[in-house]
């Protein structure tokens, strides 16, 4: 019997804590994406390119990046890219194309891939791990009572953790961007001047939306959970 009571409390747990989680994974997901760049720029309102991006150079070329964070291999291909002339920020007399990101750009992008790597690695563990247990204890008594426990108290850290960050968030969100930043990146590594490509394709709105459409998402998801765990409950009576 505390045998069995400590399986459900772990079982419970478990969904508690892989929940938010994984919702955070799939929003982040769905943001490096096509559909959203393609959102994003073709919106009214979002910030025009300064030194000569149209949007159909940004649909162009800002796709390059997200397709580099999902393939294998290293920034070889990204290197030997190469924005016109007219393009550049600083336009060549002679001509000469230019680089779409330089070495930095191309060490910052290496290590995004790493960490998004990581991200979505333990993504699916945890739901390999949340599988198994549920497998194993789909036939133990308590198992829909201790699920729909673990599914609402997930679904509660998730709403807290989106209430606090956007508290954060809209007191300073320029401290909160940099804390963000320096936690996975190393220091002078994730700083570029704004006529580098990484800023002209990827301008501080579009992390402020990408913020908007994260905690949304997983709200939403988290609402749903409760409604539909409130819902499961009422029928099992």
């Amino acid at each position: 019997m505390n045998r069995s009571r400590s399986y459900g409390f772990l079982f419970r747990w478990l969904i508690t804590l892989a929940l938010p989680y994984l919702l955070l994974a799939a929003s982040v997901r769905l943001l490096l994406s096509h559909a959203f760049l393609r959102f994003e720029y073709q919106r009214p309102g979002f910030p025009a390119e300064p030194y000569g991006f149209t949007i159909e150079d940004r649909l162009e070329f800002g796709m390059h990046a997200i397709d580099f964070l999902f393939q294998a291999g290293d920034t070889s291909a990204l290197a030997t890219l190469l924005i016109p002339s007219e393009k550049c920020w600083q336009p060549a007399d002679d001509a000469t194309h230019c680089p779409l990101f330089n070495t930095n750009e191309l060490r910052h992008l290496q290590d995004v891939k790493q960490i998004v790597s990581v991200m979505f690695t333990l993504a699916v563990v945890f739901g390999i791990a949340i599988a198994v247990a549920l497998l194993a204890s789909r036939s133990r008594p308590g198992f829909q009572s201790q699920l729909r426990a673990g599914l609402r108290g997930g679904a509660h850290l998730t709403l807290a953790a989106i209430l606090t960050l956007a508290v954060l968030a809209a007191a300073a969100w320029d401290s909160a961007f940099d804390r963000f930043h320096e936690l996975f990146f190393a220091a002078g590594t994730w700083r570029f001047p704004f006529s580098d490509s990484l800023i002209r394709l990827y301008p501080e709105q579009l992390f402020v939306d990408a913020s908007l459409v994260i905690g949304g998402f997983c709200a939403l998801c988290a609402v749903v959970i409760l409604l539909l765990t409130s819902l499961w409950e009422w029928q099992s009576r």
